[in-house]
């Protein structure tokens, strides 16, 4: 049952030894006082800030900023100023008045303004790409004056909360706008934020460097650049972690956490998340259009066995697609089992003929646990009589391939957070239906399911109850028509080197906001 995941901890172990001996030469800019190297595994592929919606928000939250901010650690509000100084709401709920602070300037020079912050949202909204669907209940935007924006909404909306968005709800220059989309590709940004982009070698690094105008101010001992590596072979980036070339990783095999932990110049945490993985399945391509089909892998997925042995304390199992630490997760759905019994009676039911029993899985060659796991996953369809061909890739490459129709695999691994703190995100995100495709790689659609979400979106605003129940409701939907494996809520794991001091984390973010950061030279 585990020689797939037993031969992976060699292998990896084998991977690391060898590049242990690597010697890895440092630039003279790694080495500056106050810089911070971060090994990453995929370089941006969108920079642009109205229509971002993957890992670039990891650098664009650095460069960029929000009307306000959402702190979940915050007793008085979860909802913080950020460029937005104050803000209030009509007593209907349609009226939504923020007041911006002054002599705030953009990385061009540009001065932020209320007809600012108005273009930067009526621009994202117009491309409608990535994250723009949040704005959804927007009616209009109006500058009052110098530094008062109005939004003027359709229905009853949290539009603070929305306003606090990771995607889709910076505000940029005005000028840069207006040079249009192409400038932002070729590498540019002009945001408020902390950091300027300075640097973009395409699949290399990129450089992001302190804002000395910066409105916020700076004390000493603060991260005043940070080194992007895009350094897409694990044992390489736990070699530079060990070496003291990088300060934070991201592809780290699991067999080698415990000795990382136990190295007193690295620190390894888990910490809560929104986020959670899942296996999308293709229902517009045979033989994953036949319902039963698709019951049947959902029930030849080893859930437990994935969880214990694959993620080793850093994920639980789900039950449905909003993991628990997000409100409307509801503990009374009924998550699938593995039973490959169960899963054989689907398979016989199924209109799938023997000879066609056939799929392809993508998924992030990266990943070593969703390696393991689709190892696993291979044996235990083979027992069932189901066939799969793997196709690892880079996320992008596989993203690229999914959003068409006619390349599409039949299965694609997803890991989600959240726009903003809200369930509908994973609702709407993953399985409202789309025309073009971007995230929707079930091809999932559904009026009844389409209806439940715009209805639970307007009550949001109004009565979270009713949200929730729609939610719920939409949840059995998914689970009935089996458009997915649901089978893990993660906790976010960071590891990185002991030096850094006052690290923050804020599962309303997939980032790290280096600005509060301190390293010990």
């Amino acid at each position: 049952m585990f020689q797939f995941y037993n031969l992976f901890k060699l292998t990896s172990l084998a991977i690391f030894i060898f590049f242990a001996v690597v010697i890895l030469i440092p630039t003279d800019l790694d080495k500056q006082k106050n810089t911070l190297v971060y090994a990453t595994y995929s370089d941006v592929h969108d920079w642009d800030p109205a229509s971002a919606f993957s890992l670039e928000v990891l650098i664009l939250a650095n460069i960029y900023e929000t009307l306000v901010y959402y702190d979940p650690e915050n007793k008085d509000s979860v909802i913080q100023p950020a460029l937005a100084k104050a803000w209030s709401v009509s007593d209907d709920g349609l009226v939504w008045t923020f007041k911006l602070r002054d002599n705030v300037y953009f990385h061009d020079g540009t001065e932020l303004t209320a007809e600012v912050a108005k273009n930067s949202i009526e621009r994202t909204i117009a491309i409608g790409k990535g994250g723009a669907y949040i704005w959804a209940p927007v009616e209009s935007l109006e500058a009052l004056d110098k530094l008062t924006l109005k939004i003027t909404t359709l229905y009853p909306a949290p539009i603070d909360l929305i306003a606090s968005s990771q995607y889709a709800a910076y505000i940029y220059s005005l000028k840069a706008a207006e040079l249009g989309t192409d400038w932002f590709q070729s590498g540019n940004a002009a945001g408020t934020g902390p950091y300027k982009l300075r640097q973009w070698d395409r699949n290399q690094q990129i450089v992001i460097e302190q804002n000395m105008d910066y409105w916020k101010a700076w004390s000493e001992n603060q991260i005043t650049r940070v080194l992007f590596k895009i350094v897409r072979e694990s044992a390489t980036q736990v070699q530079m972690l060990l070496s003291g070339d990088a300060d934070f990783v991201t592809l780290v095999p699991v067999d080698l956490i415990n000795a990382l932990d136990k190295n007193k110049n690295i620190t390894v945490s888990y910490i809560p998340s929104w986020k959670n993985s899942q296996f999308l399945i293709n229902t517009s391509k045979a033989p994953t259009d036949d319902l039963n089909f698709r019951k049947a892998l959902i029930h030849a997925w080893d859930y437990q066995t994935v969880v214990d042995k694959i993620y080793e304390g850093s994920a639980e199992v789900a039950r449905g697609i909003i993991p628990k630490t997000m409100w409307g997760h509801d503990e009374s759905l009924s998550a699938p089992k593995f039973d490959l019994e169960l899963a054989k009676k689907y398979l016989e039911a199924s209109a799938v003929p023997n000879e066609k029993r056939k799929i392809t899985i993508s998924y992030i060659s990266t990943s070593a646990a969703y390696q393991s796991a689709v190892e696993l996953y291979q044996s235990n369809l083979s027992k069932i009589g189901i066939s799969a061909e793997v196709k690892p890739g880079a996320w992008g490459t596989i993203w690229a391939s999914a959003k068409s129709k006619n390349s599409a695999p039949n299965m694609i691994s997803m890991t989600w957070w959240p726009t903003y703190p809200t369930p509908s995100d994973w609702l709407t995100g993953l399985f409202k239906t789309e025309n073009p495709t971007n995230f929707n790689l079930s091809y999932y659609s559904n009026s009844e399911y389409d209806q439940l979400i715009e209805e639970g979106l307007k009550f949001e605003g109004s009565n979270r109850n009713l949200a929730i129940n729609n939610y719920k409701l939409a949840q059995e939907l998914l689970i009935k028509d089996a458009v997915a494996i649901c089978y893990a809520d993660l906790k976010e794991r960071i590891i990185h080197s002991s030096k850094l001091s006052s690290f923050r984390t804020n599962p309303a973010y997939n980032s790290i906001f280096f600005y509060h950061l301190r390293k010990e030279n």
